[in-house]
């Protein structure tokens, strides 16, 4: 025992607590240190575990089975320096499992404020349910991270997940309220192709989502989407913005690099090598996929963008190049306009543009010519105008209407003003009624008004309507739903008093139709071109028109597969609007223009245009710029059977209603 409790002190020396306070402080450091965050592949690699309720492949997650993912993924990573991604893709390819990916890497190696939206809040719903709970609940080191939603305080909800450090808002485009809630490090903006173009009057939803990023300067923003109408498409901007990355595959045949396209599939299913000419067979496609690179078509984009198709769908996680084939013939075969737009966006992933239904601006002002603006064409016997109200603005069309619905443009201009003020709406009134004589010496004024109060500028929109609608001055907004009317056939009363009751008096709303508005439009347009005559064309234009009223007009195309109309990217689309709202004028239930019978034509005939005028005198030429009558300022604009005179006030006078609509009085 002694011999024990006498050995030699320097062999009991353990030389890892030499120095016992620098230990410590190691120690403690290695505690508190966060670990180095994975790229998000390789989170993917080794944590995500794909749900059976959610995958045909349930169990580990593994890139190499969709190898175009990584860079992707790479660059999504908090190591890699682009601020901004974007994947414009089909579907079917993993676009939303790639965003999945990034979302479970930030929860549980970067955790910050996230914001994932989609285009609806009942779509924010679907999607937390069936992609990220699913995801959550498969897969452990994120099921430690965010507590079941049965847990009493647990800060887990459908639309908002809180974790260590961070928190998910899962919100819809069709929500400012969502979008504008709080400020996020992270975004992840789903098929933007589906959000409304304007959302609740705050101008574009991925716009404003994106300011929530900007008080980070380490920001990420994920954008993706299967794209939609050509130059409409915001996935298609936000792609050709970026450098623009295909998917490089080699021939199993030349190992020539290729991007798989359209042009390269053939109706037996196979694809046909650009270089050697050699088909390629399906199983192939593996093989091509691992040996695939990425190469940028403008490397001096902004920003790493790519593009994908079906056609490099994994074997058994997609459409085969068979099945993509069959549904081209489909397409081709029915020429339906929405198979091809279907094919096109969701299986190339590429937008579509349809020929048949696109009205060039250029071709829409060689048509123009025969008289000026501000004057009356022989014909023109009813006059109607649409309003949209801008910010800074008021942008005015003014229509002449005739016989078989033919149409003239009268009169284009933009009235600078605040919309906030009265002296600019006074303003906007004086310019209205202002009259334009037709050669036969009548001084012609609107027989219907329609002002757009969908703006920011509803409240002083439906003041000035409110004290003119025994002037036609009609309130309107469109109709956010499809197929409706051009316009209503009765108004919504908006004023109420304390009790909810309806305020005799007040203001009316008229619904309009937009899409069914601009379908006739382009109808008739389309109908124009192939008429050789000027003079029967079904809507015409002065010879002075400036070129943007044009690119206006010619602002918008038709998504088919979304029944909706689109506007083009950089372009405005007042002057398509004011011509929405002035056809609306036209429709409403006290001037049907689309309604009349020859008798009633005959009626506004020999009083617009009264056969015994002396032609020679008092009137401007077909040619000849019109003048204002010297009262037009201080009466009201012709709205009905007698002149409107005088007064801005509402007349409380019993209508009766009498046949042919606003011409009954002239019998």
């Amino acid at each position: 025992m002694s011999a024990v409790l006498e050995a030699d002190p320097a062999r009991l020396e353990l030389p890892w607590l030499a120095d016992g306070r620098r230990a410590f402080r190691r120690g403690w450091a290695r505690g508190w240190a966060l670990p180095e965050a994975l790229p998000v592949d390789e989170w993917a690699d080794r944590y995500r575990v794909l749900p059976r309720e959610a995958s045909s492949e349930p169990g580990r997650w593994r890139t190499d089975r969709t190898p175009y993912l990584r860079e992707i993924m790479r660059c999504l990573s908090v190591e890699h320096p682009a601020r901004r991604v974007v994947l414009m893709a089909g579907t079917q390819i993993g676009k939303t499992e790639c965003g999945n990916n990034w979302v479970g890497s930030i929860i549980h190696q970067t955790p910050g404020p996230m914001m994932v939206v989609v285009p609806t809040q009942m779509l924010a719903k679907r999607w937390s349910r069936q992609r990220l709970t699913p995801m959550i609940e498969a897969t452990p080191v994120l099921r430690e991270r965010i507590r079941p939603a049965r847990s009493r305080d647990s800060g887990n909800t459908t639309l908002l997940k809180e974790f260590p450090g961070g928190l998910l808002v899962i919100a819809g485009a069709n929500s400012a309220v969502d979008l504008r809630s709080m400020p996020v490090r992270f975004l992840f903006a789903d098929e933007v192709d589906g959000y409304p173009e304007d959302v609740d009057g705050e101008g574009s939803p991925l716009t404003l989502a994106e300011r929530r990023t900007a008080t980070f300067p380490r920001r990420k923003i994920f954008i993706v989407s299967s794209p939609t109408i050509k130059d409409a498409s915001v996935i298609e901007a936000e792609f050709k913005a970026g450098d623009q990355r295909h998917y490089h595959v080699p021939c199993p045949h030349c190992e020539h690099m290729q991007v798989l396209r359209d042009e390269g599939l053939q109706d037996d299913g196979t694809y046909l090598c650009e270089a050697c000419g050699q088909a390629i067979a399906h199983h192939h496609k593996t093989w091509m996929l691992e040996r695939g690179a990425w190469r940028p078509a403008n490397p001096d984009g902004a920003y790493p963008s790519f593009h994908l198709s079906a056609l490099y769908a994994p074997i058994g996680l997609g459409y085969t190049w068979a099945e993509i084939a069959e549904e081209r013939r489909k397409a081709r075969e029915s020429g339906e306009r929405e198979l091809l737009q279907t094919y096109h966006n969701t299986l190339l992933g590429l937008p579509y543009e349809d020929e048949s239904g696109k009205v060039d601006w250029r071709e829409l002002r060689a048509r123009a010519g025969g008289y000026a603006s501000r004057t009356i064409p022989d014909g023109c016997l009813i006059l109607t105008a649409g309003v949209d109200v801008q910010d800074d603005r008021f942008a005015v069309l003014i229509l002449g209407w005739g016989r078989g619905e033919r149409c003239w443009v009268i009169d284009w201009f933009e009235l600078p003003g605040d919309p906030g003020t009265e002296e600019a709406w006074h303003a906007l009134d004086e310019r209205l009624q202002a009259r334009i004589r037709n050669r036969y010496g009548v001084a012609m004024g609107l027989t219907a008004l329609a002002v757009d109060t969908g703006g920011h500028h509803t409240h002083m929109a439906y003041n000035f309507c409110r004290v003119r609608q025994h002037r036609l001055v009609l309130a309107v907004k469109g109709d956010r739903f499809p197929n409706r009317p051009i316009i209503a056939g009765r108004p919504t009363k908006q004023d109420v008093n304390t009790r909810g009751g309806v305020l005799r008096g007040g203001v009316e709303l008229w619904r309009v139709g937009a899409d069914t508005a601009k379908g006739a439009l382009f109808a008739k347009l389309h109908a124009d071109a192939g008429e050789p005559d000027p003079a029967r064309h079904r809507i015409r234009f002065p010879r002075d028109l400036p070129d943007d009223f044009y690119l206006q007009l010619t602002a918008e195309r038709f998504d088919a597969t979304a029944n909706r109309w689109r506007r083009l990217s950089g372009r405005r689309n007042e002057a398509l609007d004011c011509f929405v709202y002035a056809y609306a004028a036209a429709c409403h239930p006290a001037v049907r223009v689309h309604m009349l019978r020859d008798s009633d034509w005959d009626r506004i005939e020999a009083r617009v245009q009264p056969p015994t005028a002396d032609l020679f005198s008092g009137g401007a030429g077909d040619d000849e710029p019109a003048e204002a009558a010297p009262d037009g300022a201080a009466r009201a604009a012709q709205t009905g059977p007698e002149d409107r005179q005088g007064t801005d006030r509402p007349r409380r006078t019993r209508s009766r209603r009498r046949g042919g609509g606003f011409v009954g009085g002239w019998r």
